[in-house]
């Protein structure tokens, strides 16, 4: 009877220990990994000057709000003159003004974007549209 109840003993040492183990085993430092998600290039296309003229400009600053400062990106602002009738001696053609630089010289980017389109419709006023 002594040898029997070692057995049973011994057999439910053993699950306990298998158990103990098994749920130790299956434990795991759960590690959490963050990923950022960062908007890095805005592309505008527009087949009338005016548009890019009056261009919204705080919707951009909003785009790269979340933006880590150091964060590269790209602001490129095409025309495309869809126009097949050439009623005056010049004429824009299309084009594309592209600048890069870093998050925190949105705002560098965006004068010297909008510095461009004011002289371009300088232009446009001066020789097309007289």
């Amino acid at each position: 009877m002594l040898k029997k109840l070692m057995k049973t003993k011994n057999i439910l040492l053993g699950i306990l220990s298998l158990i103990s183990f098994a749920t130790y085993a299956q434990t795991e430092k759960s590690t959490v990994i963050e990923t950022n998600s960062a908007v890095t290039q805005l592309n505008v296309e527009a087949t009338n000057l005016d548009d890019l003229k009056n261009f919204d400009w705080e919707m951009v600053k909003e785009m790269f709000q979340e933006n880590d400062k150091n964060q590269e990106i790209t602001l490129a602002f095409a025309y495309v003159n869809k126009s097949e009738v050439d009623k005056s001696k010049i004429r824009v053609d299309n084009f594309e003004m592209k600048v890069t630089g870093k998050t925190a010289d949105l705002d560098k980017l965006t004068t010297r974007l909008k510095k461009s389109f004011s002289k371009l419709d300088g232009i446009n006023d001066r020789y097309i549209n007289n």
